[in-house]
């Protein structure tokens, strides 16, 4: 989402994330083609919604319009009980990560035995993932850092496919272009279903011979690429060349930003952040926090600078699924972002001072509420979820992430 205009508080957004009670400025598109009476209007049904959908791409809301809307909404609106904002199409979201992830898994597995790429079902799954990301991108965020070690190759891939399309909708890309990102990304590292499984899986450090096979699954992404029908060809770019950096010190080629697509260096970045962020075999995931460091730290030498600070502009210092210690002591879950203040977010609270189970309710830091001492609630630091026992993938199963919480007033 762009930034709103100060002055008139207009805010361009996708299609996709337009809601019930929001007031419509204009649609970007020409004033002669819009089957709309008037230009500016309120929504009131999902009809609307869906006939702008029909037409355009994106439209322009009046953010002031919004906030009277929200206060003309009845008292019971208000109640102590909420849902965090995300839930409504949270389980579709969720059915889509879960069903990408096994598609992912079945096509390693052919491509491991030899069987033929299926194309088609790897563009419709990256579709999917575009859908939801624009309809619902807090459920699809959250869903990246429910992470699996075990299954780490193709959860990799359908995370590195999220942050990308979600990178691309930063960058304003168009549909096809999320699409193509989105593809791209689901395959970046097919090729490592040709390197052996020793090496792939070997908990200790590679030797130099295993190191050398191993960056060689580059190469045999983008012969496996180059070999598919009806693909597009930045999908073998991105899998020969996501390992390249801008300053020409990468891997397999040695070349600069100056021979690298966009999409290879978007994917370039998101798929550093995901592995840094991840359990592996060999090594533990650091902070969300921590892996920003690393790429602000590589840019204009590993990374394009821009595209890491439009990547920290979308997924912001707090994203959802990092687990926050307060200035409490207690031990929260970010839940949702709030849009007005990205550094305040909606917390989970889980654990409490003594890190004992605690009866869950939210914590909205955007309303400036205190603790029992009447000391205002801040973010002491993101910790490991591991390191408090939290296990988010049991949570999620469990239905914590959409269920009604009493909140902290």
């Amino acid at each position: 989402m762009n930034m709103p205009n100060r002055k008139t508080g207009i805010v361009r957004i996708h299609v996709y994330e337009l809601r019930i009670g929001m007031c419509v400025s204009r649609l970007e598109m020409p004033e002669h083609e819009s089957p709309f009476l008037f230009d500016r209007f309120d929504i009131k049904t999902q009809v609307d919604i869906q006939s702008i959908q029909a037409v355009c791409d994106y439209v322009f809301i009046d953010v002031d319009r919004q906030n009277e809307v929200d206060v003309a909404l009845p008292a019971e609106t208000a109640a102590p009980q909420k849902q965090l904002g995300f839930a409504r199409s949270f389980e579709q979201s969720a059915r889509t990560y879960q069903q990408t992830g096994n598609l992912i898994k079945t096509v390693m597995e052919d491509i491991r035995f030899g069987n033929q790429l299926s194309v088609t079902a790897i563009k419709e799954a990256a579709a999917q993932c575009v859908d939801k990301v624009l309809e619902n991108s807090d459920a699809m965020l959250l869903l990246t850092q429910l992470k699996h070690r075990d299954e780490y190759t193709a959860q990799h891939s359908l995370n590195v496919c999220i942050l990308a399309i979600l990178l691309g909708r930063e960058l304003d890309f168009s549909i096809e272009e999320l699409n193509s990102i989105g593809l791209c990304a689901l395959l970046h590292d097919v090729g490592k279903m040709k390197v052996p499984v020793e090496i792939l899986n070997k908990p200790g450090k590679l030797e130099d011979d295993e190191l050398e096979i191993m960056h060689r699954h580059a190469e045999f992404g983008r012969d496996i690429l180059m070999a598919a029908c009806n693909i597009v060809h930045e999908a073998a770019d991105v899998a020969y060349g996501h390992h390249e950096n801008v300053a020409g010190t990468g891997y397999p080629r040695g070349v600069d930003k100056t021979e690298l697509s966009i999409f290879t260096k978007i994917v370039g970045v998101v798929d550093a952040y995901d592995a840094i962020t991840s359990d592996r075999i060999y090594q533990k995931g650091r902070t969300h926090l921590m892996a920003l460091d690393i790429l602000v730290k590589g840019m204009h030498t590993e990374f394009e600078a821009n595209l890491v600070i439009q990547f920290i502009n979308c997924i912001g210092f707090y994203p959802q699924g990092n687990v926050v210690e307060l200035s409490s002591g207690e031990i929260g879950i970010v839940a949702e972002q709030n849009r007005s203040d990205r550094l305040k977010p909606k917390i989970l609270l889980i654990l409490d001072e003594n890190k004992n189970n605690t009866n869950e309710r939210i914590l909205d830091l955007a309303t400036d509420v205190s603790d029992i001492n009447g000391t205002p609630y801040e973010i002491k630091k993101v910790v490991r979820p591991q390191d408090y026992n939290i296990d988010l993938m049991k949570l999620f199963h469990e239905g914590k992430f959409i269920q009604n919480y009493p909140v902290i007033v």
